[in-house]
């Protein structure tokens, strides 16, 4: 009887040191959770600290940009090109409006500006998309140029290629559209239709 009740007591005594391993076991795994978290707890907080100097970047890059272009100031403002206008397929009132913005830009800065090249347009120039498109893009340009509250190198450059390239090679393609016009319109008292007729 007491060889039984040992042989029990010692087959409970290794169910109890079996449960003991998986505990201390358990314990470990637990205990390298726990440090993962740590290092998780610790990356975040310097994840955190970072951002609080980001958004101290972020305020000082907002006021010296208001500085530059106030934010109540409309002349601060960076020019955006209109839309394309589809010249081939405007019709009508579309079509009105869109022609009066060109010819205002024409006596205002076009002929001012480019006089002797101006002088080349024709005097039916709203009837030719081409030359519509060419306005338009010349229009544009010219204001993405000069409506600018400021002026860098970039866009210093940006001028003098408008003066020098762009606008003579579009002046160009302007007259090469008006040699067929020639063609089918004739000549004014044998003198060229020119500046004077969009006025």
């Amino acid at each position: 009887m007491a060889e039984s009740q040992e042989s029990r007591n010692a087959a409970d005594i290794a169910v109890l040191g079996d449960r003991l391993a998986d505990l201390r076991s358990t314990v470990d795994e637990l205990g390298l959770a726990i440090e993962a978290a740590r290092g998780t707890i610790a990356d975040q907080g310097a994840i955190l600290g970072s951002l609080e100097g980001l958004a101290t970047l972020v305020d000082e890059l907002t006021h010296r940009f208001n500085a530059i272009f106030p934010p109540d100031d409309p002349s601060s403002g960076f020019y955006s090109p209109i839309p394309s206008p589809r010249f081939w397929q405007l019709e009508g009132t579309q079509r009105a409006q869109a022609i009066a913005r060109l010819r205002a830009w024409l006596d205002e800065v076009y002929a001012p500006t480019f006089g002797r090249i101006a002088a080349t347009l024709p005097q039916c120039w709203e009837s030719h998309p081409l030359i519509l498109t060419l306005l338009d893009i010349a229009s544009e340009l010219h204001s993405c140029l000069y409506l600018q509250p400021r002026r860098n190198q970039g866009m210093l450059a940006g001028q003098a290629e408008y003066f020098t390239r762009i606008i003579p090679a579009l002046a160009d393609l302007m007259a090469k559209d008006k040699a067929v016009c020639r063609q089918l319109h004739g000549m004014d008292n044998g003198q060229p239709r020119g500046v004077a007729a969009w006025r």
